[in-house]
């Protein structure tokens, strides 16, 4: 939980949101903003040691995508979109009067903000990519399956936070996780509801946003661990490598999750990146 939810409503949303800001009151120097995006089905609290720091020197947004987390709920069979779910996270940086983010994004999190510098090229000042494709291969489809049909009818058939425990090696380190943790991640994932869960995925499933990297302008940092599989860390390499400004880091000793097991690591990344690109 939160230490002081704060909500906004947002077209057809009431978008759960967090909005830190430590700097000294006294700087009349406009704030630079980093919109912390959740990965599929998490939520603002699997970036909470980000806050702390980042937030000594920047406004640190945080919020619960469309149907993630604290967010309102669309019913089933609403429709879904990349674009839609960019135009969330714009429409909040309206609602807060914030006109440019760096936007820092994980798994399919790392996606959207792929879209929304392709949309919204003027609200984007970088991006940061951890574990991210540009297109959800067949190995992961059939790997996040677990023996079903596909993810979609695992979810329905187990519940999210059961297919999440029964998933968990394959979204974070659990050699490197400490007591209590993977379960805490279940939990938190099964704040979205199944028909939300599977809706993502239908729709991520069928996202190919390869073709149109070379016209992405903001710098883009994409972050991944030296022990994540092979074609994880050879897709990200081919991002880098088809992105106008691109920087590719392997974070050392680390597999999947290590914006919230690693996160004095990656932010330093990070800080060092958007130095770089001032």
């Amino acid at each position: 939980m939160t230490m002081n939810q704060q909500f906004a409503k947002v077209g057809d949303l009431t978008i759960h949101y967090d909005l830190a800001d430590y700097t000294d009151a006294w700087r009349t120097d406009e704030r630079e903003t980093f919109l912390l995006y959740p990965g599929y089905c998490r939520n603002i609290e699997f970036w909470r040691a980000w806050v702390p720091l980042l937030g000594r020197d920047h406004r640190v947004l945080r919020m619960d995508a469309r149907g993630y987390g604290d967010t309102s709920k669309p019913p089933p069979g609403s429709p879904l979109t990349v674009d839609m779910l960019a135009n969330d996270a714009v429409g909040l940086m309206d609602e807060l009067g914030i006109k440019r983010v760096h936007w820092v994004g994980e798994s399919t999190g790392g996606a959207l903000g792929l879209v929304a510098a392709l949309d919204h090229p003027d609200r984007i000042a970088s991006i940061t990519l951890l574990n991210t494709a540009a297109k959800m291969g067949d190995e992961t489809i059939s790997t996040y399956a677990i023996g079903e049909a596909n993810q979609g009818a695992a979810i329905e058939k187990y519940g999210v936070a059961e297919w999440c425990r029964r998933t968990l090696q394959y979204r974070m380190d659990v050699n490197r996780a400490p007591a209590g943790l993977g379960e805490w991640v279940a939990r938190e994932m099964a704040k979205t509801p199944t028909h939300i869960a599977v809706a993502a995925f239908r729709l991520f499933s069928t996202v190919d946003l390869t073709p149109r990297l070379p016209e992405i302008k903001a710098p883009t940092l994409l972050v991944v661990g030296s022990k994540c599989a092979d074609r994880r860390k050879r897709h990200m390499a081919e991002m880098c490598g088809k992105l106008r400004r691109a920087k590719l880091v392997q974070l050392e000793g680390y597999d999947y999750g290590i914006h919230f097991l690693a996160p004095d690591a990656v932010v330093a990344e990070v800080r060092k990146f958007v130095q770089e690109n001032k």
